[in-house]
């Protein structure tokens, strides 16, 4: 809560997100158990039996009954969907069936065992995939789980009962469970189910009786599970407590970080950071330091673990480079607002110790004042490894090794023909130098090797006696031994430097690399190019085929015409569920693709796929990183781009809205005066005692209903011209005509003006509709007559600019139109400021719809000696075509 009695906004966000998360998601119910036995499946469909009775459709998905007659008659009437069949090693293996479970999905779905491992070829590694597809796709799901399953618990039950489960559930999915039932059994009440029989049968209780369930062990569990149960309830009650602005203790502070690395014990240390944010309401940081070290394929297969492990439970995984590790952690500690590290004990070597100056764990406590570093024990005791050098592992071709041997010997040779001149001694500097060349391009086996024949070549062929490699000098044997030491020690440190000048060079390339892309980003104005500036950055790092797949305005993924239907099948999993699949991960790995989703802040925005060239080569944890980083920047750069459109159509409909709102004004206001005229002449007609002329009543009753059918007229065109379906009648007419017809209908609104014509000698026939351009002739002359002052005169002249135009002006003596305005009285309801009241700002429109639909133009200029204005029409003159014969014209 705030100081004022509000709630905590930020921590209000949080909870409503978590809500948000689950729309459209179906509803989770886990039966939690502390093991074997306590009942899980039963109490599950006892309580889908009585969601059953209220009318709720329930099937089963897979359940595992082993035989309990209590549990079968359970599962008897309930509906159950056909199991799959698989081969396995020459035996048929049955597994849940989700596309038939898809096709006719239940409001509740049974689904046994939940951490299961499917058999191989199936389209999830696990049964708890499965079930976050399901529940992706609406359904509610009823399901069991041992506390053992869990992933974040799953150490601290092998330390207890000293058995390794192998088969675990994120303890994410488990989190974003609904409800956590807790199927609670005493140790003692358990211990006799199992001498009945009603948990395993024959030698495997026996086995049981002795190992797993032993009371001790079935205690320990049966804490752990109750714990487990309480912290999930604690989270829901903060969330209530949020919601509803209850006010409470809020740890919104504290935030974790535990390194990672490709040691085995890295895991433990993962679930115990887990379980503490967990505890803690903290985020929390998984941090990978590569510090240019080269890692054996194995090790490389355990960090990828690490690292996928940490990501599953939740974790923000950062991987960084940097020339040192207590740097690099310090670095994102200070970035990431970091309070508490998390590690392991570290084992204690001599050498590395004394010349580091300290462990690992020595320089963060010494360093880190401001950040708790919590120690997590380890499974043995930390052991003192005193003088135990790690060797290198080489892995240098055989031409780097060519090359320093040419290299070498031409060294030699220039020695050689330089003896007699310098010396034997004075040789050795020489070859010195020859190494810290070599170490300046080469690797460690380059380097060794280098050091190793320059010593040997120094001593043959230039120390006396010479062509041997005896030494009878003590001096010249110490003086070989310091070479030796010197050029190896030489060579190494200058390796290193140029190692840690290549991570900070790397560092900085990748820097400026998401600065750039940044730049593009926020550059582009497109779908296209943002798509552009995805491929072109991702194919940077990644070798192979990039395509992109975006979501329609209904949300869909787009399939392109002739896509692959396999590979649009993956990406259209990882547009519903929102995590990746495909190649070198464990859903849907056949397909020769990698699905990355692009994640918005409310939606899924599209997918990118990524076909390697070599399918055999997986990513690395830094092109994965890096990958993942510009595909969030491209997704934020989409999402700007509909957030933008949706403000441009916002703006629109705003403006929309205000042009409406003139047009019913106006029209409100132009057939309210004549209608006021209409109902007062026929309320007048109607008095028998009015004394008022019938012949003046009439005349405005004509005025009125004129000006009101001009109104409507003027509607109905610019409807008509708007939808295009008002197609032309040309005919050919004479200019006199067309002029004199306009003037006489519009008769007494032209009481107050005086109308003069001015045609010029031998005008031809227009080609027009007659009936339309009228109207647009009769639109200017009201348009003059409406804003002049009466008693002026109103110019309608018609000429013959060449052989192919014609012109039709309107001339009046009011006070003009600016110059500013001269462009926009045309457009629809636009009015000059400060002319007066009335007119819905149709007229002008409508008559340049009807020019340019007859290939013509139209314009305002001022009047003779800049006195009013002058509409002016020019007309395309067509050919005449000839009489027919035997006609009298």
């Amino acid at each position: 809560m705030t100081g004022d009695g509000r709630p905590d906004p930020q921590a209000l966000l949080t909870a409503i997100q978590k809500l948000d998360r689950k729309k459209g998601r179906g509803r989770l119910r886990i039966f939690l158990g502390m093991c074997p036995g306590v009942g899980k499946t039963y109490s599950m469909l006892k309580a889908a039996r009585e969601q059953q009775n209220r009318g709720v459709k329930v099937a089963i998905g897979l359940i595992e009954t082993h035989g309990r007659r209590e549990t079968e008659e359970l599962v008897m009437g309930l509906q159950q969907f056909p199991r799959l069949e698989k081969e396995y090693k020459g035996s048929i293996l049955t597994e849940m069936d989700i596309d038939a479970i898809l096709k006719d999905p239940p409001q509740l779905l049974l689904v046994d065992e939940l951490a299961h491992t499917n058999t191989p070829g199936s389209r999830h590694l696990k049964r708890h995939q499965d079930v976050e597809e399901l529940l992706m796709a609406g359904i509610d799901i009823y399901t069991t789980i041992n506390i053992q399953h869990i992933e974040s618990r799953n150490d601290q039950v092998a330390q207890i009962t000293s058995i390794q489960v192998k088969e675990t559930v994120p303890d994410s999915l488990v989190a974003s469970a609904d409800q956590i039932e807790l199927i609670d059994l005493s140790p003692g009440e358990l211990l006799q189910r199992l001498k009945e029989g009603k948990v395993y049968m024959g030698e495997r209780a026996v086995h049981a009786a002795t190992g797993f369930f032993k009371e001790e062990h079935l205690t320990a569990l049966r804490e752990l599970a109750l714990r487990f149960t309480a912290e999930k309830v604690d989270q829901d009650l903060q969330d209530q407590m949020t919601m509803k602005g209850i006010e409470g203790p809020w740890n919104t502070n504290e935030r974790l970080l535990v390194a990672v690395s490709y040691s085995p014990y890295s895991g433990r240390l993962i679930r115990a950071t887990r379980r503490m944010a967990y505890n803690l309401e903290a985020p929390w940081i998984a941090l990978y330091v590569d510090i240019g070290e080269s890692l054996r394929p194995d090790d490389a297969e355990m960090l990828r673990k690490n690292v996928t492990l940490a990501r599953e439970l939740g974790a923000e995984v950062i991987t960084i480079k940097d020339t040192d590790l207590t740097s690099g952690i310090q670095r994102i500690c200070r970035e990431k607002n970091v309070t508490q590290i998390i590690m392991g004990r570290p084992d204690r070597r001599f050498i590395r110790d004394f010349l580091a100056r300290g462990t690992l764990l020595d320089h963060l406590v010494g360093t880190s004042s401001k950040i708790d570093v919590h120690v997590i024990r380890a499974e043995r005791r930390p052991r003192y490894r005193g003088f135990n050098i790690h060797w290198p592992e080489f892995k240098t071709g055989f031409f780097p090794y060519y090359n320093v041997a040419w290299f070498l010997a031409a060294v030699t040779f220039a020695c050689y023909m330089i003896l007699p001149l310098v010396g034997y001694k004075a040789i050795g500097p020489m070859f010195l130098l020859a190494i810290l060349a070599v170490s300046s391009l080469g690797n460690r086996g380059p380097i060794l090797f280098a050091a190793v024949a320059s010593t040997l070549i120094w001593d043959f062929l230039f120390i006396p006696p010479q062509f041997t490699f005896m030494i009878t000098s003590s001096e010249d044997i110490m003086m070989v031994v310091s070479f030796f030491v010197t050029a190896v020690v030489g060579g190494f440190l200058t390796s290193r430097i140029r190692k840690q000048e290549d991570i900070l060079q790397s560092r900085e390339g990748r820097a400026q690399s998401l600065y750039e892309l940044s730049k593009r980003l926020s550059a582009s104005r497109t779908t296209i190019e943002v798509n552009q500036v995805l491929e072109n950055t991702v194919g940077s790092q990644f070798q192979g085929r990039t395509r992109i797949l975006h979501a329609d305005k209904e949300g869909q993924l787009q399939s392109p015409t002739g896509f692959p239907e396999n590979e649009f099948a993956v990406a259209h999993w990882t547009f519903q569920n929102r995590k990746p699949a495909g190649w070198s991960t464990q859903t849907l790995s056949a397909a020769p693709c990698l699905s990355l989703p692009m994640l918005g802040e409310s939606s899924v925005i599209g997918v990118v796929l990524l076909e390697p060239k070599t399918p055999s080569e997986e990513l690395s944890l830094e092109q994965e990183n890096f990958i993942e980083t510009v595909i969030a920047q491209a997704s934020l750069a989409l999402e700007r781009l509909k957030f933008h459109e949706a403000a441009q159509a916002a703006k629109l409909y705003e403006a929309s809205e205000s042009l409406h709102q003139t047009l019913l004004n106006s029209i409100s206001h132009e057939m309210r005066t004549p209608l006021t005229v209409i109902m007062g002449s026929a309320t007048a007609l109607a008095d028998p005692q009015t004394k008022r002329d019938v012949v003046s009543v009439a005349q405005d009753l004509l005025t009125a209903s004129d000006r009101l059918n001009r109104v409507i007229e003027n509607l109905l065109d610019m409807s008509r011209l708007n939808s295009g379906v008002l197609a032309l009648k040309t005919e050919w007419c004479d200019v006199h005509d067309l002029v004199h017809a306009a003037i006489q209908k519009l008769g007494v609104n032209l009481k107050y003006h005086t109308v003069k014509t001015e045609f010029a000698a031998d005008l031809p026939l227009v080609n027009i509709d007659f009936r339309l351009f009228e109207h647009a002739l009769s639109n200017l002359i009201l348009n003059a007559a409406a804003y002049t002052p009466k008693g002026t005169s109103i110019k309608i002249g018609v000429s013959k600019i060449s052989e192919k135009l014609l012109s039709l002006g309107v001339c009046d003596q009011g006070p003009g139109i600016p110059v500013s305005d001269r462009e926009r009285v045309f457009d629809k309801f636009y009015r000059v400021p400060g002319t007066p009241a009335g007119g819905t700002g149709l007229g002008l429109s409508i008559v340049k719809s009807i020019v340019e639909a007859h290939h013509g133009r139209v314009r305002v200029e001022n009047g003779l000696a800049n006195i009013g204005a002058c509409f002016i029409i020019e007309m395309p003159i067509s050919p005449v075509p000839p009489l027919p014969e035997g006609f009298d014209a």
